[in-house]
């Protein structure tokens, strides 16, 4: 495995996406102990305090561009899988790119796709999980959670090995079983909030390209991309 550390980093994803452009190979790693501008979606600040583990991985996929949605929800699922193995603790994975424990955020994911110096399309996939031992900070303790994790090294590993099946994953959509396992919300009432409002729909089904299939109240069926939608479920 190609894998540099740091000490501390603006961003991983900023830093894998030099490496990307540069020609790094799929599944080149980037791991920071600290990041001091660590982002999510939508450029929402994501606090990396010491003790959390922060990584991204340069993917270079063979599905069509238009089908890099699905990128997203795949590595959550690899993350998840690799979360099981080294704690044995199962979190509910939220569309589009949260991992959840108790309620909370666990770990946030964010896929930038990007182009390198050949023409070549890449995609850089960021990973932050809450995996110290010391207090969350105050800004987020009320809605973040934490797992220890005694080797953040062999949890790193973990993720990777599971992406290394990624267009496996892909070509045989066994990602998806998966998913639906653990995406508590599906079969429910969500809030659907993007920049014309909040909605109302419930959850119907994740399809192969990574979106939602959702039901509004007047019976229409549509399937969300990530985009600038966020979710969360609606009692």
């Amino acid at each position: 495995m190609n894998i540099v550390y740091y000490d501390s980093l603006a961003s991983t994803n900023d830093e894998a996406r030099k490496r990307g452009v540069e020609g790094a190979p799929h599944l080149f790693c980037v791991v920071a102990d600290t990041q001091t501008e660590g982002r999510g979606r939508l450029g929402r600040r994501f606090l990396s305090p010491t003790g959390g583990t922060y990584f991204s991985v340069v993917l270079r996929p063979t599905i069509p561009r238009a089908d890099y949605g699905a990128i997203t929800p795949v590595c959550a699922v690899a993350v998840h899988r690799a979360l099981v193995r080294l704690t044995g603790v199962a979190p509910e994975i939220k569309w589009v790119n949260d991992l959840l424990l108790d309620g909370k955020k666990l770990c946030g994911i964010l896929s930038e796709s990007s182009i390198d110096k050949n023409g070549d399309p890449f995609v850089v996939v960021g990973v932050g999980i809450n995996t110290g031992n010391e207090p969350l900070p105050s800004e987020i303790a009320a809605i973040a959670a934490v797992l220890p994790v005694a080797d953040k090294n062999a949890l790193i590993a973990a993720a990777l090995e599971e992406l290394s099946s990624l267009d496996t994953a892909f070509s045989t959509g066994n990602w998806q079983p998966y998913y639906r396992r653990y995406a508590a919300f599906l079969g429910h009432n969500v809030m659907l909030t993007d920049k014309e409002g909040a909605k109302c729909a419930r959850a119907l089904d994740i399809d192969g390209r990574g979106g939602l299939v959702v039901a509004f109240a007047d019976g229409t069926v549509t399937t969300l991309c990530g985009g600038e939608i966020s979710l969360r479920q609606s009692k």
